[in-house]
């Protein structure tokens, strides 16, 4: 069962001279098996969204379900994992252990399956494990933040929900945070990226919400998103497009040069091996 958003406003400081409304009847899906990402300007409302998705925020109107259950209660919450803008305000251990280990020892998980709960979760976004002795704190900044997931994947959620988290992240440490979420899905697990840079995250989406001013003005897939919108990066997915035309089997999810580059090369490649 999907979440679904259902005709949802909201604003804060209600009943106010100061009250803004934020969210304005929006509605929406978010399918199983999925990877959704939620575009926007900073103050388009994105991020108020996400946080009705677990109950961290009530509607004003509408309601928010997920799989059935009202979104503001414990069968939801246990469904829903989320990564907030800052990771680091989310550790809080003396070691990586005891940050990842949290959530599933609060569930009853204890001994060997928790130590192998941990190992696990750390592998899945892409960690040694004997990072696991380590004080959270003396990582960097990419690793705190994939820390701070496989914390959330150990308590077994049915959707991952990350807010901005590209934000601070070298070029390096973008494409390790890329290939875990990639190996978190391949688990199963439905996957929602709140972003206002779409870019780092395009080759994984299979759906693009894009909002302003608290409503959603788009929705569909990456491919279509960059043929309605004015953009330089369109031209990619429109020669892509246009080498199907022509037979050429290209790869899905091709919308940056250096993608489009490696593609064609790769192309090149096997046609050369085939002569």
């Amino acid at each position: 069962m999907p979440v679904i958003v259902d005709n949802v406003s909201f604003s804060y400081a209600r009943n106010t001279q100061f009250e803004s409304m934020v969210l304005d009847r929006i509605s929406m899906k978010v399918e199983e098996d999925e990877f959704l990402v939620i575009m926007g300007e900073i103050g388009s409302g994105k991020s108020t969204l996400i946080k009705h998705f677990n109950g961290l925020l009530k509607p004003l109107s509408g309601k928010v379900t997920v799989d059935g259950y009202n979104a503001t209660s414990l069968q939801a919450r246990k469904l829903v994992g989320m990564l907030f803008q800052f990771p680091q305000q989310q550790l809080f251990g003396r070691t990586v252990f005891e940050d990842v280990a949290f959530a599933p020892s609060n569930f009853g998980v204890s001994g060997q399956e928790l130590r192998s709960k941990v190992s696990e979760s750390l592998k899945l976004v892409g960690l040694d494990e004997n990072i696991a002795s380590k004080p959270p704190f003396s990582l960097s900044n990419g690793h705190m933040r994939l820390v701070a997931l496989a914390g959330i994947i150990a308590a077994s959620p049915k959707y991952l929900v990350l807010d901005e988290p590209s934000t601070g992240l070298d070029p390096k440490s973008r494409k390790e945070l890329s290939k875990a979420l990639e190996q978190v899905r391949a688990t199963g697990i439905t996957v929602v990226v709140v972003t206002h840079n779409i870019r780092h995250v395009l080759p994984l989406a299979t759906r693009v919400f894009s909002m302003k001013g608290g409503k959603l003005r788009f929705t569909g897939t990456p491919e279509e998103y960059f043929l309605s919108t004015p953009s330089q990066i369109q031209d990619i997915p429109l020669l892509m497009g246009e080498l199907r035309k022509c037979g050429i089997e290209v790869n899905d999810g091709i919308f940056t040069v250096e993608e489009a580059f490696q593609e064609i090369m790769r192309i090149k490649r096997m046609s050369a091996a085939h002569e």
